[in-house]
């Protein structure tokens, strides 16, 4: 399995742990082996009753299980939840100050950016076919066309992707011959 990275001037990552154990399925905490609470996990940097006006979409997030994934959420809580990845990449940052990491989990990867003295999530990018998107159950190799149904039209459109926003998340699609072929889930990071 290839993992892409976001190396710096054609720099290599450094693994920096690798298990052979498969992750379960089933969402507990790490530490108590309790399944995850299934109440809407709160990005620390938002104010349910302030982020939303009424009719608008909350933000991208994807669920597993019963633990909501957020952009920008503390990664510390989510790989809590999902217990140890199969594999954990990191590398010096492009853009910020500190080290950017990969966690890898057999269907999905996580992806962060340091922000003070914690990892937050930046991306979530999909590794197969057995998970699917949030809100409109998308999952790579549905059709072009489903993804329309299921998100509608208002979407930007460069070589292949399609790239829907809410706030300062985004939700891309990546579709070759109408068929998905990459499901990214992305947090916008302003200036």
């Amino acid at each position: 399995m290839v993992v892409a990275l976001f190396a710096c001037g054609g720099g290599s990552a450094e693994v920096v742990t690798e298990s052979a154990d498969p992750v379960s399925q089933e969402v507990e905490n790490s530490a108590t082996g309790e399944p995850v609470s299934d109440a809407p996990v709160q990005n620390e940097n938002s104010d349910p009753a302030s982020d939303e006006t009424p009719g608008e979409a909350p933000d991208f997030a994807l669920r597993v299980g019963d633990l909501l994934i957020e952009m920008d959420q503390d990664v510390a809580y989510v790989l809590a939840a999902l217990g140890e990845p199969l594999e954990e990449f990191e590398d010096p940052s492009c853009a910020f100050d500190g080290i950017d990491r990969v966690f890898l989990y057999p269907d999905f990867e996580v992806r962060t950016y340091p922000k003070g003295s914690s990892d937050h999530v930046h991306t979530i990018v999909f590794e197969n076919d057995l998970i699917r998107t949030t809100e409109g159950g998308i999952r790579l190799g549905a059709s072009l066309q489903d993804v329309i149904d299921a998100y509608g039209d208002d979407y930007e459109h460069d070589s292949g992707m399609y790239t829907f926003t809410r706030g300062l998340t985004t939700l891309e699609f990546l579709v070759d011959d109408d068929i998905v072929t990459n499901i990214i889930y992305g947090y916008i990071i302003e200036d």
